[in-house]
């Protein structure tokens, strides 16, 4: 009987073409396919084609879960953990859930990959020596990486405190890395390219502040004394802040790589360091409605206005919200007390900031789909959106 409901509950989703692009399907069709993988019962295999089936129908994601009313994807999820308990697909062989388009994979292991740390970047040759920070100049990078295989990364960084921290630890990822130009336009107020100069030639204090830096917050509160220590000996800073002119910071490109350098002893431990938790997003094991009501998100086109709807879980209509800014529409609703869950506020800054999208833009906005993935007339036949 659980595997009936699993397939049952996996057609309807499948009836709808925006399951067709969602990660949430994608999990759920994973999650059956293992769970059903287990059984070697006719049921399960017939069920196990099924999947295959609903597999073949399944187009490049184009989104992770688009809010959906009633999300399919989790309630297949649902069904499968109150069968077969929770799964752990992390553990699948071959499969692989990155999202990165760097990620490396092998006989079925997602390896970490390089650069580690998210960012505005443009990755060159990760064997090159040379790593180009444009500070606040953000169309230099495409114009600095071209034609250089000396060239390992290039890109911007305008914060003195968190843009600082995360181009040190890519860089420290990265033991070939031995010269970080510095080019482009400072930015204004944060002087990160400041802060990286001084933190070569002064370190930090032991609240970790980059000493002498002239920014507001250089506290590299996310980096620890040895990283600190570890870049000061693997860099060395050529100053070209200012300088724009992308053949000048090739010719500096080419000096740099003509340099001969002390090779560096292995201290990828030193990177081990990080005190916080990375945590893969997941489904939530149950739709829990918020106590407070719901929403129903419009547009007043002629107006130029978002209208915000909310409505008592009886269907009882209790306020309107009318604003030009998603943002301001949000914090009046929090403000009159008709969000009491987490989840719920985060849902309706998502929808707001579609309908604020939409508005501006000219664009169609359904509440629940995604942008730019309208369905013709006649076709969604999910009765939670509201496109009807």
């Amino acid at each position: 009987m659980g595997m009936a409901a699993v397939i049952e509950t996996l057609s309807q989703g499948m009836a709808l073409d925006k399951c067709h692009k969602c990660g949430c399907m994608q999990l759920a069709l994973d999650a059956a396919r293992q769970a059903f993988a287990s059984s070697e019962t006719v049921e399960a295999q017939e069920s196990l084609k099924k999947i295959a089936e609903f597999q073949q129908q399944m187009e490049p994601i184009a989104y992770d879960c688009i809010g959906c009313k009633v999300c399919w994807g989790g309630e297949v999820t649902r069904r499968i953990e109150d069968c077969f308990g929770e799964l752990d697909l992390e553990s699948t062989p071959g499969v692989c859930e990155s999202m990165e388009p760097t990620c490396s994979c092998s006989g079925g292991v997602c390896l970490p990959a390089w650069p580690p740390h998210p960012g505005e970047f443009i990755v060159g040759n990760p064997e090159g020596s040379v790593a180009i920070c444009t500070l606040a100049s953000h169309e230099l990078p495409a114009a600095v990486i071209s034609g250089s295989a000396a060239v390992a990364i290039a890109g911007k960084c305008d914060t003195e405190n968190i843009g600082v921290e995360k181009v040190v630890l890519n860089i420290l990822a990265n033991r070939n890395i031995r010269w970080l130009i510095l080019c482009g336009q400072e930015s204004e107020g944060h002087c990160s390219g400041d802060a990286f100069l001084k933190l070569k030639e002064h370190g930090t204090d032991a609240t970790m502040r980059i000493q002498q830096a002239t920014s507001r917050r250089p506290v590299l509160k996310n980096l620890t004394m040895l990283d600190v220590a570890s870049f000061r000996q693997q860099i060395e800073i050529i100053n070209l802040v200012g300088c724009a002119d992308a053949d000048a910071v090739g010719v500096a490109v080419r000096e740099c790589a003509a340099r001969t350098v002390v090779p560096l002893a292995d201290e990828s431990s030193t990177l081990q360091h990080s005190s916080h938790e990375t945590v893969k997003a997941r489904l939530p094991k149950r739709l829990e409605l918020d106590p407070s009501g719901f929403f129903v998100v419009l547009l007043n086109r002629p107006g130029g206005l978002i209208v915000c709807e909310h409505y008592e879980n009886n269907g009882k209509h209790s306020h309107t919200i009318e604003g030009k800014e998603a943002a301001l529409v949000a914090a009046t609703a929090v403000g009159l007390g008709l969000v009491s869950r987490l989840d719920h506020a985060a849902y309706l800054g998502r929808e707001l900031a579609k309908a604020e999208f939409a508005l501006k833009s000219g664009g169609d906005y359904i509440q629940d789909a995604a942008l730019g993935e309208l369905p013709p007339e006649g076709q969604c036949s999910d009765s939670s959106c509201n496109c009807h």
